[in-house]
Order: structure tokens, then C-alpha cells, then sequence
């Protein structure tokens, strides 16, 4: 009967098919009702059903938000779906009818989730691979995980998440250029200071440059620990500021005056000639 297949075309393209033997006579009784599909959805509602196939509408009720119409829903659905496509979200990744209508019931358009994929997400993936490899070191994530960060409010606070890539950038600078392992407070610490990706590298590659001077004792003083040398070159602690700028100064009159550092038996650090 030609009533019934539209029925089951309208049901299966709105993913209800489960309900076409249920609404079989209704149609046979009454095939006008094919011919308005907001009628026929309109009429299957309140079955448990259409709520779970629409459950992103339940939660928007529950929020005070409007609900969307069948057809919006399934436009918003592919609409999502084609933002994680996009952005080259690996398949299975918050693409699931589930995930869609979490985005939905939080009333995430597809553009707000663009600028989280496209921001969040990608920005750590496609960058150095250290960054990601830090934030699974620090923070024991995931892949999925990493894609939750930055995707999924209801999993991870966003300021939380940003706060978290970031600190994951500034301890793989510290890993690259000057052979630091940074615990999740250093890090997150330096992080909250505003320290960019780009002032990290800077720093860390002065630590770098400067770790035989920094590390070892000098004449009369001892050697700055890791933590002094990290926040007297971010500034972070101005004693430890203080220290390195000293040191610094000694070295510079030693080179002014011809020598180099040289251990010496004792251990502390005396001058030896440059080039011999």
C-alpha cells in the first residue's frame, strides 16, 4: 500500500522506523496523515520512542530552552556531524546520536563547536607533538580524552581545559630545550602567570644555554635547584631572579678577565683559562 511506504520513508528518515508496524493501521485508517509528516510526528510524541530519538529536545526542555522542530533537529544533527567531519575528527569521536544530542540539549550550534574543535582540539593535536604528549604525562589523557577537553563541556570546565593545553606547552618547552621534567603545579603555575608557548621556549632555552653556570656551586655559593632556576627566569621569585643576575655578573667578569670556570677538587669552581 502506497500510504504504508511513506510511512515507513518518513519514519526511517527521522529514525523511528521501530514504530512503522505500531502506526500501520492509524495510516490504513487514515492515509491523509502521510501527507503532513509534522502531523504524523506530532501525533507519536509522547511514545518513549520519539523521546529517546529526540532527547536533545528533553534536555533543552528541561534547560527553559525552546525545543527544535523534527526536521531542525536532523538539519542540527548533520550540521554537527559535518563540523567534526571537517575538522578531521577521527570517526566515532562525539559523532555518536547520543553526543549530537548532548550538543543540541546544551544549545552548542554547529559554529560554537567549530571554534572549540578548530581552536581547542586541532590547536593541540596539530601542534609539536610534545604538547600532546605532555598533557597525556601530566594529566594521564587520552586521544578521546584530549577531544572531551575541548568538545564536551559536560566532561571538562573550558577554562579548566585551556588552562591544562597550556601548561601541557610549557612543559614540553621545558622537556625540548633545556631537559626539564615540569610536575603538574609547575607547570599549571607558570600557566596561570600567562607564560605563552613562545615566552616558554624563550626561558627554557636560556635555562638551556646556561645550565653548566646555573647548576653548578660557584665559589662560596651553591647551586640553584631547578625550581630557582625556573622562577628566577620567569620572574615568578625574585630572590631566585636575584641569584641567577649574580651569577650571571660573575661570569661576565671572569670572561672580561680572560678565564673560564674549572672545577676544581674541592668541587666548588675556581678560574681556568679560556681555550686551554
Amino acid at each position: 500500500m502506497a500510504a504504508i511506504d511513506d510511512l515507513k520513508s518518513i519514519l526511517n528518515y527521522y529514525g523511528l522506523g521501530s514504530l512503522v508496524n505500531s502506526l500501520s493501521d492509524k495510516i490504513i485508517a487514515d492515509p491523509t496523515l502521510v501527507a503532513s509528516p509534522d502531523i504524523l510526528l506530532f501525533s507519536i510524541k509522547d511514545t518513549p520512542e520519539y523521546k529517546t530519538r529526540f532527547k536533545g529536545n528533553e534536555q533543552r526542555r528541561a534547560a527553559g530552552l525552546p525545543e527544535l522542530s523534527p526536521i531542525d533537529y536532523i538539519n542540527t544533527e548533520s550540521a554537527l556531524r559535518t563540523t567534526l567531519s571537517g575538522n578531521s575528527l577521527p570517526k566515532g569521536f562525539y559523532d555518536t546520536q547520543d553526543d549530537l544530542a548532548s550538543f543540541i540539549g546544551q544549545d552548542i550550534s554547529p559554529n560554537e563547536l567549530n571554534a572549540r574543535v578548530s581552536q581547542g582540539y586541532n590547536a593541540v593535536m596539530q601542534a609539536e607533538p610534545g604538547t600532546k604528549a605532555e598533557l597525556k604525562q601530566l594529566y594521564g589523557l587520552s586521544d578521546g580524552d584530549i577531544a572531551a577537553f575541548f568538545i564536551d563541556p559536560t566532561r571538562f570546565n573550558q577554562s579548566d581545559a585551556i588552562k591544562k593545553a597550556q601548561a601541557a606547552q610549557v612543559a614540553s618547552e621545558a622537556r625540548r630545550q633545556a631537559g626539564f621534567t615540569l610536575d603538574v603545579a609547575t607547570a599549571e603555575g607558570l600557566a596561570t602567570e600567562g607564560i605563552t608557548r613562545g615566552q616558554a621556549q624563550q626561558g627554557f632555552q636560556q635555562i638551556g644555554a646556561t645550565q653548566e653556570l646555573l647548576g653548578m656551586d660557584l665559589q662560596g655559593e651553591t647551586a640553584l635547584t631547578q625550581a630557582e632556576q625556573i622562577a628566577g627566569t620567569f620572574g615568578t621569585n625574585q630572590a631566585a631572579a636575584q641569584r641567577i643576575a649574580t651569577r650571571r655578573r660573575k661570569r661576565q667578569a671572569t670572561f672580561e678577565q680572560g678565564g673560564g670556570f674549572a672545577a676544581t677538587q674541592t668541587g666548588t669552581t675556581g678560574l681556568g683559562t679560556v681555550g686551554q
